[in-house]
């Protein structure tokens, strides 16, 4: 690095410095980080010279991610050369006294070391690349088959060097990259790299009018490709929780907090605490259902009425890590003994959210250990993996060891009867049914849906049983419900599918008082720490308003903690939005974002987007922003900001997170949440609401 005794280019040198060393960080050992090495300064071309000799970069190793940062003038010669202007540089005599550019970035590039990254921030840095080419040419075959040689230059033909500009570019696009971009790989591509760049050059421009034209590769290679050379700032290790079989449950860190979240009632993933008490006997029928013979057990209930955290409360309870772990030693400890399921006791779970039929199986299939047939067509995929689960029970050497299988949230499936006919029914000798001569029963096909493929004729005699847990929700009895209790609704079918089967409700008589209990449970834990009396107090009111909905329930909770709890209990309009369940509470929490720095009405459309996406939710980074606008109808000014606040603050709860396609995605914390905001009224708040959020209709 050069700052040619130049005052202001030395204070941008240190801003340049300060961020390239804190991206390209070091670590305990050159395996964990980057081993730093420093040329400031420079007087003379022998000094930089000597530099590349002593700094052992021409000999990097071939493991090892190379990356050279460059900031100096510069200038090019009347031969198109590019040189580095150092202090003792004359002008006149360029070829003796300048640096020439190309001999450090070609010492990186002919280095053993298969991953190259070099960033030339000088006057005309664009300048290098006639040259490059040129040189690029005498490297041999393999350096640039193999791996990734990647040169940027920041500036064009007669643009001067970028100093304090080009810091700041580093340093938005690498809190950027940090959080809103959302990808959860350790390594970036150079696509990736340059959308950031690219987005942070144009963010100066408009802050600051500014046409600069942003850095540029010169050389790029393999612009798709991951490279050690460009650590992800967003990248958060992940501990590896569970064996690969529970996938879904807690294969990683933050999969098992995923499910935590259901199993404990939590309202904030760094909180430990374990808050759904109660429900007793719901807990002990899982208990013995796992830990017993071959069979089907249906968990329903009402929306909101914690049948995912009956189903959560078994799978990570059964966690042979998750009792491990001291994090979570007093949940396992207080939780009654004859609710504990045996240890290891369930193999796999998976939720049906959003999963078609071919997606379902594949994810219980390949928890199950089972691969499809690459020698048949692909066509042919549902039938082969359910040949592959047939194998599973019938090939098995361990005839006495039943498998317990747990697929929560069927009716979020995109095709809840396609699933139940082609994924759940062909399994049902496998759970006790009948088995040998007779076939298990088949739901009928939905009017209008596509004909799929046929069921698998009757398997033979199973050798190893299956203990399916499934969650699917129903009306609660006695209430109108089409959709459930008409002879072809969800748990009809499934019924069908499993005469056999055992039912367990979650909306039972007994569940305001588990209601009552968790209200009470999350009002006293740390760091709240209300008063006993005050808690008890709100818990009767909080369960008397929302009947059978813990997340209603879970809403009003953090409502009541966040603000002044006594005040809310004796607030009419409060308790009268509290009778109207979740968008009631809604409507309380976007009266409140103003002290947030957020306009309710932005707010609601940022929530809204995550409403409408596929899969397991949206992505940050330019979709978010760009759906919430769509719903809005306006441009959201600051749209990333206005997010980080959103997430940080009363709104967070109605948000969970995942992670899909190498993104951190976002969607409603609950389906009924999702639901309520796709239909959410235009006119929701109320005239006053909308008056003082800038008088925009939502």
């Amino acid at each position: 690095m050069d700052d040619d005794g130049e005052p202001e280019f030395a204070k941008a040198v240190d801003e340049q410095l300060a961020i390239v060393t804190e991206w390209w960080t070091t670590g305990a050992t050159p395996a964990e980080g980057f081993v730093q090495t420093l040329l400031r300064s420079p007087e003379e071309r022998h000094d930089v010279e000597r530099f590349l000799h002593t700094s052992g970069i021409r000999e990097t190793a071939e493991d090892e991610a190379l990356v050279v940062y460059v900031t100096s003038h510069g200038a090019i010669g009347a031969s198109n050369r590019h040189f580095l202007l150092l202090p003792g540089t004359d002008p006149d005599r360029l070829l003796a006294t300048g640096m020439p550019t190309n001999e450090v970035v070609i010492a990186a590039l002919d280095s053993p070391a298969r991953h190259v990254l070099v960033i030339v921030n000088a006057c005309e840095a664009g300048g290098i690349g006639a040259e490059l080419a040129a040189l690029v040419a005498d490297l041999a075959r393999e350096r640039t088959a193999g791996g990734t040689l990647n040169v940027l230059a920041t500036t064009a033909a007669r643009t001067p060097v970028m100093g304090r500009e080009f810091a700041l570019i580093l340093r938005t696009a690498h809190d950027w990259l940090k959080d809103a971009a959302g990808i959860t790989r350790p390594h970036l591509s150079l696509s990736e790299f340059l959308q950031a760049l690219e987005r942070a050059t144009d963010r100066l421009n408009e802050e600051r009018a500014l046409s600069l034209p942003g850095p540029r590769p010169v050389l790029p290679s393999r612009l798709g490709v991951r490279t050690p050379t460009l650590p992800n700032p967003g990248y958060r290790p992940r501990r590896a929780a569970v064996p690969p079989e529970r996938a879904e449950v807690a294969a990683t860190h933050d999969e098992l907090e995923y499910w935590l979240d259901r199993a404990s009632g939590r309202a904030d993933a760094d909180d430990p605490g374990w808050y759904f008490s109660g429900r007793r006997e719901l807990n002990r029928r899982l208990t013995r259902f796992v830990g017993g013979p071959a069979g089907v057990l249906i968990v329903t209930g009402a929306a909101a009425s914690g049948k995912s955290a009956v189903l959560a409360r078994a799978v990570t309870l059964s966690d042979p890590a998750f009792r491990a772990s001291p994090r979570y030693a007093d949940a396992v400890r207080r939780a009654p003994v004859d609710g504990v399921p045996p240890e290891g006791s369930v193999q796999v779970a998976v939720s049906a959210r959003n999963r078609g039929p071919l997606s379902l199986i594949e994810a219980i299939g390949v928890r199950l250990g089972c691969e499809p047939d690459p020698s048949r067509p692909a066509a042919d995929a549902l039938r082969q993996w359910q040949q592959r689960l047939r194998d599973v029970f019938t090939k098995s050497r361990t005839a006495d060891d039943a498998v317990t299988v747990v697929v929560d949230g069927l009716d979020e499936s995109p095709a809840p009867l396609a699933c139940v006919r082609d994924v759940l029914a062909p399994l049902a000798a496998y759970a006790g049914g009948p088995c040998g001569t007779g076939a298990a029963p088949v739901p009928a096909q939905a009017p209008g849906q596509a004909d799929g493929p046929a069921p698998l004729p009757p398997p033979l005699p199973a050798r190893r049983g299956l203990r399916l847990l499934l969650g699917v929700r129903s009306s609660v009895p006695g209430a109108p419900d089409a959709a459930a209790a008409s002879p072809g609704g969800l748990l009809g079918e499934l019924l069908a599918a499993f005469p056999a089967a055992q039912v367990v409700r979650t909306d039972g008589d007994g569940v305001r008082d588990d209601v009552a209990a968790y209200v009470t449970a999350l009002l006293c834990g740390e760091p709240w720490s209300a008063d006993w009396a005050l808690a008890e107090r709100a818990a009767r009111m909080v369960a008397a308003r929302v009947g059978r909905s813990f997340l209603d329930a879970r809403l009003a909770a953090e409502q009541l903690r966040r603000g002044d709890a006594s005040a809310l209990l004796g607030d009419v309009r409060w308790l009268d939005r509290l009778d109207r369940g979740t968008a009631g509470l809604f409507e309380e929490d976007l009266r409140r974002v103003a002290d947030e720095g957020l306009n309710a009405v932005e707010a609601t459309a940022l929530l809204r987007a995550t409403a409408f996406g596929l899969g397991r939710g949206i992505p940050w980074a330019q979709v978010w922003p760009a759906a919430a606008e769509a719903l809005l109808g306006a441009p959201i000014e600051h749209a990333d900001e206005k997010i980080r606040r959103l997430l940080e603050g009363r709104l967070a709860g109605y948000l969970t997170h995942d992670s899909e396609d190498d993104r951190v995605v976002y969607r409603p914390a609950h389906e009924r949440l999702a639901a309520m905001l796709r239909r959410w009224p235009r006119y929701g708040l109320g005239h006053e609401a909308r008056h003082k959020a800038g008088g925009t209709d939502i």
